[in-house]
């Protein structure tokens, strides 16, 4: 991520986003970018966010400038 900009997430949506990777049955749309979520939360780099989801960088600036997509 860039420097400067973080993403905070309440316990109560940080366990929603780990149970939306965990679920067997969810969307893999929804998998992919909770995981992103949840790594840029924990402050993962972007390059290491890419390595570990595959996927690309314009990818993970979409998903964490609005985590709240993951709530409808």
């Amino acid at each position: 991520m860039r420097p400067g900009i973080s993403v905070k997430l309440k316990s109560r949506d940080h366990r929603r986003l780990e149970a939306i990777v965990g679920d067997r049955n969810a969307p893999q749309k929804q998998v992919w970018r909770a995981a992103i979520v949840l790594l840029s939360a924990d402050g993962v780099g972007t390059v290491e966010i890419m390595r570990l989801t595959g996927k690309s960088k314009t990818c993970l600036g979409r998903t964490t400038a609005s985590p709240m997509r993951l709530a409808r």
